[in-house]
């Protein structure tokens, strides 16, 4: 029994890699991490082991987070507990799943993340300036993010080599989406523009292949060649949106920008299945949840029933 303890100790630690491995994104990774920190040190208080907890403990468990969190973050944290006790069972920790039967939090179908009017989009990348190196990348990143709602993830992995013409169009090559997918993405000819303009005053050129596409800037003026980080995206993104309003504490995103792409395209007309393949989204339930501004009494569904014409 002695040999047990560690040998499962083993199998829970290597559970929760497995978990963890399934997100592309390093922001993510952290947050899960710390989602399931919070519940071993529950766990803990309650003198209670991942072999231990019942149903009753989870039930438990749900009435603090509700109580807790926000319904959207009780809802993620309770999503990566119930996927650590299907690891756990799979691994052979234990014999039985006590979340199987708890539900979940029910969120609206809707995302709680901001989408820019057209001119909002447009002032955004207005204020920015372009004299400097730095100013020229900041536009390509921002044009690029909002142009195409790629996750801030896919735009940090990007290398000048990803980016290409297929069928006489500009795309960039997304490696490793979410859930490791490979796709393509078309880039419109004038955020092409920018990226060229940046590359070059990079000092670099767009057959530098193996170069990370965005670099950082910021800690001396010569380009740097070291490949731009999530947290830097963020940043970047939280600076300019303070020149359109968007001041402490509710600041522009990255994700805010997907939202944009999402809300703004369907607005200038794209299908549903359009933005969906463009977002990278399985389930275009997904997508529709972006769709931030679905009233539209200009261009409403009553609009096309005509009776007695």
């Amino acid at each position: 029994m002695d040999g047990l303890v560690p040998y499962q100790q083993q199998r829970i630690e290597q559970s929760i890699v497995d978990v963890l491995k399934i997100l592309d994104s390093k922001e993510s990774k952290r947050v899960y991490n710390l989602d399931i920190a919070y519940f071993a040190e529950w766990m803990k208080e309650k003198h209670l082991t991942y072999q231990s907890v019942t149903t009753s403990d989870i039930i438990a468990y749900r009435e603090l987070l509700g109580q807790t969190f926000k319904k959207a973050t009780s809802q993620r944290m309770f999503s990566v507990i119930r996927r650590l006790f299907k690891m756990l069972v799979s691994r052979g920790v234990r014999t039985d799943d006590p979340i199987t039967d708890v539900k979940g939090f029910k969120l609206a179908n809707e995302s709680t993340h901001i989408a820019l009017s057209k001119k909002q989009a447009e002032n955004l990348l207005d204020s920015i300036d372009t004299s400097s190196p730095k100013g020229k990348r900041d536009y390509a990143l921002l044009s690029l993010l909002l142009r195409t709602g790629i996750r801030r993830s896919e735009c940090a992995a990007l290398n000048i080599g990803d980016l290409s013409t297929e069928e006489g169009y500009h795309i960039a090559t997304i490696q490793h989406g979410k859930g490791d997918k490979r796709r393509i993405v078309k880039i419109p000819v004038d955020v092409f523009r920018s990226l060229e303009r940046y590359i070059q005053a990079s000092g670099r050129t767009i057959t530098s292949l193996d170069n990370p596409l965005f670099i950082g800037f910021d800690r001396r003026p010569e380009y740097e060649s070291q490949r731009i980080s999530e947290k830097v995206i963020e940043r970047v993104v939280r600076e300019y949106g303070k020149n359109i309003g968007f001041l402490p504490p509710k600041r522009l995103t990255p994700h805010d920008l997907r939202t944009s792409f999402i809300t703004l395209s369907r607005e200038g007309g794209a299908t549903l299945e359009q933005r969906q393949f463009a977002a990278g989204h399985s389930d275009p339930r997904t997508t529709q949840r972006y769709d931030v501004r679905k009233l539209n009494l200009d261009h409403n569904a009553v609009d096309y029933i005509h009776l007695w014409e």
